[in-house]
């Protein structure tokens, strides 16, 4: 679990693509926020709607997004983590390669943990920022 300051925010949406477009909103408002240049912001906002994509086409149900950043002064990092239940193991094919090669070519740092049945769980995406 994340340490939180007063700097982080968080956001929980429902676990359907429709809602992608409130985090792609959410993460405009926190862009500006945080002065990233509007290509970050714009890189930032495509790789949430890959995340997203990601995590709610992996042969499971996805109940909800739980979307953090963590702000830490030189770096902003957002996470986007699915909340499901009944996560089998061989459920999840796996993506993770081809997922985070997509991310890569938008955020410079991105990690993806899997829950233990092998479905990607969380992904962080970090990127440098105006201090």
């Amino acid at each position: 679990m994340m340490e939180q300051t007063q700097q982080d925010i968080s956001l929980r949406v429902p676990g359907e693509m429709a809602y992608a477009l409130v985090i792609r909103t959410a993460l405009g408002g926190v862009a500006i926020l945080k002065d990233l240049s509007v290509d970050q912001m714009d890189d930032l906002r495509t790789a949430a709607d890959e995340a997203c994509d990601c995590l709610l086409h992996q042969g499971r149900p996805v109940t909800a997004i739980q979307v953090h950043v963590a702000d830490r002064g030189e770096k902003l990092t957002v996470s986007l983590e699915a909340e499901f239940s009944g996560c089998r193991e061989g459920d999840c094919a796996d993506r993770t390669a081809i997922s985070q090669a997509v991310l890569e070519t938008l955020v410079p740092e991105v990690a993806l943990t899997a829950a233990e049945c092998g479905c990607i769980q969380r992904i962080d995406l970090t990127m440098p920022r105006a201090v």
